[in-house]
């Protein structure tokens, strides 16, 4: 007496972390697009910290003194044609993504590709940044170095919110 069991039906739950786990995507995207579409790095006083963070600097941008995040936005938009190309490869998968979402039934393989590429085009966009922050962390004297590591162990043991009273330039 074999008794097949009957097959399982995705769960609830499971959607909804499936759904957030898309909005997030979109969301990351977005941000990258937006800040790298508009301006790079943003400018003093209007959530520069923001756009810089958006190209994988993380929370180092929140401890950088504001003459450093000035010179990394600096050399940023001085670099903005390199980021043109990967910004129309971004579109390109957005709009990909885009014809996905409107498939029916639902393409998942073509959305998956489409974020897939997306995440590529991202990627380079981090990579940059990454590699900006590191030239201008090696001009900085190893005393400059040290004081910031130091902001960014204290940032990071205050977790989010950052220091106590108040945040950094």
């Amino acid at each position: 007496n074999q008794t097949q069991a009957a097959p399982r039906k995705t769960g609830r739950g499971v959607k909804i972390a499936l759904g957030l786990s898309l909005a997030l995507n979109l969301l990351i995207v977005g941000v990258v697009a937006g800040a790298v579409w508009g301006k790079i790095g943003g400018s003093p006083g209007n959530g520069g910290p923001m756009t810089l963070r958006t190209l994988g600097l993380g929370p180092m941008v929140f401890v950088l003194d504001r003459e450093d995040r000035d010179a990394l936005r600096d050399r940023l938009r001085a670099e903005e044609r390199t980021f043109q190309p990967v910004m129309r490869g971004l579109g390109g998968a957005m709009g990909d993504f885009a014809e996905a979402l409107r498939a029916a039934p639902f393409d998942r393989e073509a959305a998956a590709a489409a974020l897939a590429q997306s995440r590529v085009q991202i990627e380079a966009v981090q990579s940059h940044g990454h590699e900006v922050l590191l030239d201008h962390l090696e001009m900085m004297a190893p005393e400059a170095r040290g004081e910031l590591a130091d902001r960014l162990e204290r940032r990071l043991r205050h977790g989010r919110g950052g220091e106590r009273g108040g945040s950094r330039g």
